[in-house]
């Protein structure tokens, strides 16, 4: 029968296997990033499915245009104020360009803003940034359908040239910025890739139009916001006492009963560093045979040994040796021995013949750091040694305690085995005793700190609540030894040079004429307390405040609300995930 025939005569079964390929190649999982029907996608939102370039687009583009928004926009501040163009910033051109900053709050609004914008796009259920920006972009365009948001040419030219990353020194908009952000190149427009740069504002200009109508009405109460900014841009001075470990009296030296005591107790800290008995197998190149022939032969013993689960080596070395397929050496010592095992010991204490250096993936190493570093499987040195006695060693290897071969530097190679391990133990007093004094000598001493500083802030706290004065309070820390200063006035907002120790969270926190509290290091205490707070009333400070400052409040406040919508958006628009998108949760 002819093939013709053949389907002539069964085309119902011909076809059901068509059908049956057929829909086998549909359902087929391709690239194992998506399977048949409604699932090949890599997030699904609102019945719109997106694969996998199209969300890393979405994703990438937006972060990456954000983040250069944003870091252009710093550049040339400091471009502006760097007067020497050496890149840097002194103390003086960073004060200059702080003082800007507080004069164009503005500026710094825009760039929280847009960095607010990029947190939340951010949040979500995966672990890759790009994805979740992908897919709250992706509900945002479901939701500006919905409400029928459809930002126009002219809105996204309005909110590009109202950046602060486009703006000149001089007020006008910098066209060679938005080029070559947007992929101009010898003045020739990218289509595709500014195309992608307004998408982003487009969507920014979405999210913030989004945000006002789901946050109206949702704001601090100005009396009590306006006070916490006006804390958070207070001027404060203050005095500080810090009182060194080394003005503290030493105490007392530990008596031998205590000594044990302590050892006792903390023994686990005091063990034997790690032994290994270990072997060093050498083969020799005959002569004029290269590094790169020998290193061919020894890959050919290493597979067999490999097979043979590291027995027998002897056997192979000779076998290897006499074989005429491969390039001539030696492997023998002078005693006829075919290997060096080295006695006990630790890597630090390792003998010359470990501290050889070999080269191990293209650097230079000792046998001592692979031998203890690159191996674990192996046998007790009990065992070893009892195998030793009856010539039965060989019998006790497996392929995982061997390591090689190594080029070294005198034109050898080795192969290094791990015979036997023995494992770090508790050692007894005698031996961990000077160990375990200076640690208690070390750790009476912070505790003679500790009580030192803590009785002095106990007199200087009860001095303080009885009335007496600041000065008063730190000529008694200044009679302990300690040192006393004054520091400030910072603004905490600009530039909170504080003293080691102290933060702004303890200045915050504490009323004026009130005791920090104490903080505790190992160099020394700190002691300190604010003796003058005073809020900015320029007119200045008045309209960034009002204009700028706390709109910016109650932006992050709206922010979180936005965090909710992302929330409930994730349910009302079905948001569906590939499985192999690794989220949160796994």
């Amino acid at each position: 029968m002819t093939f013709l025939e053949f389907i002539r005569k069964n085309s119902l079964l011909v076809l059901i296997v068509i059908v049956a390929i057929a829909a086998g190649l549909i359902m087929m999982d391709y690239s194992n990033q998506g399977s048949a029907f409604s699932r090949d996608f890599h997030i699904q939102v609102n019945g719109t499915n997106y694969k996998t370039p199209d969300v890393y687009s979405l994703g990438e583009n937006a972060e990456q245009t954000i983040q250069s928004l944003v870091s252009s926009t710093y550049s040339k501040l400091r471009a502006r104020f760097d007067a020497n163009g050496d890149e840097e910033l002194s103390t003086d051109e960073q004060a200059a360009m702080n003082a800007w900053i507080q004069e164009h709050p503005e500026v710094e609004a825009s760039m929280s803003r847009l960095q607010y914008v990029l947190n939340a796009w951010c949040y979500g259920l995966c672990k890759r940034s790009e994805e979740n920006i992908a897919i709250n972009r992706a509900m945002l365009h479901e939701e500006a359908k919905a409400l029928g948001i459809v930002p126009s040419k002219e809105q996204i030219d309005s909110y590009i040239t109202g950046l602060p990353a486009f703006t000149k020194a001089d007020g006008t908009f910098d066209r060679k910025l938005y080029q070559d952000l947007t992929g101009y190149y010898d003045g020739v427009a990218n289509n595709p890739a500014e195309q992608a740069f307004r998408s982003v504002i487009a969507d920014i200009i979405i999210w913030e139009t989004v945000g006002a109508l789901v946050t109206t009405d949702v704001a601090y109460n100005t009396k009590s916001q306006a006070a916490i900014v006006d804390s958070g841009n207070q001027s404060m001075k203050g005095k500080t006492a810090w009182l060194p470990a080394d003005k503290v009296q030493a105490p007392a030296e530990p008596t031998e009963d205590e000594l044990k005591i302590y050892w006792e107790a903390n023994k686990e800290k005091y063990k034997s560093e790690q032994r290994r008995i270990v072997s060093i197998y050498t083969l020799t190149p005959g002569k004029d045979v290269t590094m790169d022939a020998m290193m061919n032969t020894a890959d050919v013993i290493m597979q067999e040994l490999s097979i043979a689960n590291g027995s027998g080596i002897d056997a192979i070395l000779e076998n290897a040796a006499n074989n005429p397929e491969n390039v001539e050496f030696t492997y023998k010592n002078e005693d006829g021995s075919t290997h060096t095992t080295l006695p006990l010991s630790t890597e630090s204490g390792a003998g010359d013949a470990l501290k050889a250096e070999v080269d191990h993936n293209g650097k230079s190493t000792t046998l001592a750091a692979i031998a203890f570093n690159d191996i674990e499987a192996t046998t007790t040195v009990a065992a070893y040694e009892q195998a030793a006695k009856t010539g039965s060693t060989d019998k006790l290897g497996n392929i995982q305690q061997m390591r090689g071969f190594y080029p070294t530097r005198d034109s050898k190679v080795v192969l290094i085995k791990v015979e036997a391990i023995e494992q770090p133990a508790v050692l007894p007093f005698e031996q961990a005793r000077e160990s375990a004094l200076a640690d208690l000598k070390a750790e009476r001493a912070d505790n003679a700190l500790a009580l030192a500083a803590e009785k002095l802030y106990k007199e200087m706290s009860d001095a303080a609540a009885a009335g007496e004065g600041t000065d008063a309070l730190f000529a008694k820390a200044a009679a302990a030894g300690a040192e006393i200063s004054d520091f400030g006035p910072c603004n905490l907002g600009i530039n909170a040079d504080l003293p080691a120790g102290l933060t702004t969270q303890a200045l915050l926190t504490t009323a004026t004429g009130k005791l920090c509290p104490l903080n505790i290091q190992p160099e020394g205490a700190r002691i300190s307390t604010v003796t003058e707070r005073t809020i900015p009333d320029d007119p200045q400070y008045t309209m960034a405040k009002l204009m700028y400052q706390l709109p910016m409040s109650n932006a992050q406040l709206r922010n979180q609300v936005m965090l909710d919508w992302l929330n409930t958006a994730y349910i009302r628009y079905n948001v569906q995930l590939a499985e192999y998108v690794e989220t949160n949760t796994k």
